[in-house]
């Protein structure tokens, strides 16, 4: 008499996917959705039956969504890998960091929510911009540069314009156009003897010197600044903001 072996329930693949932490998704060729893991409803909730997937995509990004299929479908052997803009059912904006790859019968999607990173990203952003039109709004010439006999400029603010009649594009990382150039010769020497001393005691500087500006006119001009040093008080760079000095 034969032995009777009982057989273990077969458990449908998808139900494994449960146990990863990442969204994953298989869809038809038009994108809607067949099967998703449980990553996915906690991101962005139980969808319903014949949901397609541009559904949650953000109109703005929905024509790269389709280009996206599109190219998968002519060239099945590459992968799209996109941060894109979702919106949660509840409203709420959501950023995924979504790999989408061909599949037999249609695609198979990951998705990673970066929204925190991004929010910080465009806070970050916002506040360089916040920044650098209040730089810009100064009436001086606000400055960080290299500590060296040019003076090389890493960055130069707007003021340089109504200082020196230059762009501050014509100073950033120019070795033929310094900032040195526009010092009057006579007082080249002064400023960087004055400076490297302030340096050396790790002290902010202030001068007054001359400048040459682009229509040949010579302008009195008030400097003070600081060195920026590693922790061994190596000089990194000096920073600063020069001032036309009245008369």
């Amino acid at each position: 008499m034969m032995e009777r072996r009982e057989t273990q329930p077969q458990v449908p693949s998808w139900a494994l996917m449960d146990g990863f932490a990442a969204a994953l998704l298989e869809l038809r060729d038009n994108g809607q959705i067949v099967h998703f893991n449980q990553a996915w409803v906690e991101l962005m909730d139980q969808p319903s039956a014949q949901r397609n997937l541009i559904d949650y995509v953000h109109r703005e990004d929905r024509s790269l969504w389709r280009q996206a299929l599109l190219e998968l479908q002519r060239r099945p052997a590459t992968t799209f890998s996109q941060r894109l803009r979702f919106v949660h059912p509840s409203g709420e904006l959501r950023w995924l960091e979504v790999s989408l790859k061909r599949g037999p019968g249609g695609f198979y999607l990951v998705a990673g929510d970066v929204t925190a990173h991004k929010r910080r990203e465009i806070a970050l952003q916002a506040s360089q911009r916040s920044s650098a039109s209040l730089l810009d709004s100064m009436p001086g010439l606000i400055y960080r540069g290299r500590n060296n006999r040019d003076w090389t400029m890493e960055f130069v603010s707007a003021g340089c314009m109504r200082l020196t009649g230059y762009p501050p594009e014509r100073l950033v990382d120019n070795h033929e156009f310094t900032y040195n150039s526009l010092i009057l010769e006579q007082d080249a020497d002064y400023v960087w003897r004055e400076v490297q001393y302030a340096l050396t005691r790790c002290e902010p500087f202030e001068l007054s010197y001359r400048i040459r500006c682009a229509d040949g006119a010579i302008k009195k001009v008030w400097e003070k600044g600081v060195g920026i040093y590693a922790d061994t008080r190596e000089v990194l760079g000096i920073e600063g903001a020069i001032f036309e000095r009245g008369t």
